[in-house]
């Protein structure tokens, strides 16, 4: 008799064979993904990890001389978050490959997700004081507002723990 009731494991049966996971380096990002290998190894899926070298615009009307240093910083930026994506990823024995884009991050993880016909996308999200960011932060509210697929929005501990703490204070 077949198996109808959805059971999932390693190699199993699932509906979500391809994940991206936005990776910048924030703690956010790292439990995205923390949350998106754990997933992989259980649905037997692979990972697409994102990462978006992203120019401010206030750099972009600097001064010229500073740019050196700001691809400097980019550059070590991506060094970390690669070395994060290895012991994090890579020692789970998932299948994973690293994209690096140039551009705005919302629209970067959307163009990959396109790209790759992924089924989910991870994405960790601090918030932030601003009212527009007030729910998910910009690069989350954008990705989940433009996106193909479903999106997981992962929380950093530190918000996690903020907002617990807020719930005791008003009770």
């Amino acid at each position: 008799m077949d198996r109808l009731d959805g059971t999932i494991g390693a190699g199993g049966s699932s509906w979500i064979r391809k994940v991206v996971v936005a990776a910048d380096g924030s703690p956010a990002s790292l439990q995205g993904l923390e949350r998106a290998a754990d997933l992989a190894v259980r649905l037997g899926a692979k990972v697409v990890v994102v990462f978006v070298r992203h120019f401010p615009a206030t750099a972009l009307m600097a001064n010229p001389v500073t740019e050196p240093n700001l691809m400097a910083a980019l550059d070590e930026q991506e060094s970390e978050v690669r070395q994060a994506v290895l012991r994090l990823v890579g020692s789970t024995g998932v299948a994973w490959e690293f994209v690096v884009r140039l551009g705005s991050p919302g629209e970067e993880i959307v163009k990959v997700a396109e790209e790759k016909s992924v089924d989910l996308i991870v994405i960790g999200s601090d918030r932030h004081s601003s009212l527009h960011n007030l729910l998910l932060g910009s690069t989350a509210a954008y990705v989940t507002t433009h996106s193909p697929s479903p999106v997981l929005v992962v929380r950093s501990a530190a918000q996690s723990k903020r907002a617990a703490l807020m719930e005791v204070i008003r009770s």
